[in-house]
């Protein structure tokens, strides 16, 4: 029986990724946002960098550069954008936004907590606290498991 971590490597393989990032890009990236990432996003970063597979985008720290628009999305830019943009969530400087579900709904990491994982949800009318593996959240999300 495969573990969780298995599976979602598998997810992952099955879609696009670009990755891995190194060290000194994600303590760059948590200095210009101010946070200290959840040990489990610090993975994810180092083995696939930002993840677009069926059913997730994750938004990781992918090189920018000449070449046209990317396929993934900075969690630096992201979330830097959301709290100019003053948007539900973003005022709350110890989160940072790390995927949507094309509803409205922005799912944060609340960093606050770290080096421990608590992910939020949140969008017109959803407010919502998981304190679960990063890893099976996006496993039971890509599998239309989880209502907001």
């Amino acid at each position: 029986m495969a573990t969780t971590f298995e599976e979602f490597d598998r997810l992952c393989r099955s879609g696009s990724f670009f990755g891995p990032v190194d060290d000194l890009t994600i303590e760059g990236a948590e200095l210009e946002l101010g946070v200290r990432f959840p040990s489990e996003y610090s993975d994810l970063l180092r083995t696939y960098g930002a993840i677009l597979a069926p059913g997730i985008a994750i938004y990781g720290l992918p090189a920018t550069g000449a070449g046209g628009p990317s396929l993934w999305q900075s969690v630096v830019s992201v979330t830097k954008q959301l709290r100019e943009w003053k948007q539900l969530g973003a005022y709350r400087n110890k989160y940072i936004v790390i995927s949507e579900d094309d509803f409205g709904n922005y799912i944060y990491l609340d960093t606050s907590v770290s080096p421990k994982t608590r992910i939020c949800v949140l969008g017109p009318g959803v407010e919502k606290v998981f304190d679960t593996s990063l890893f099976t959240f996006f496993l039971n999300f890509s599998r239309g498991n989880l209502a907001f």
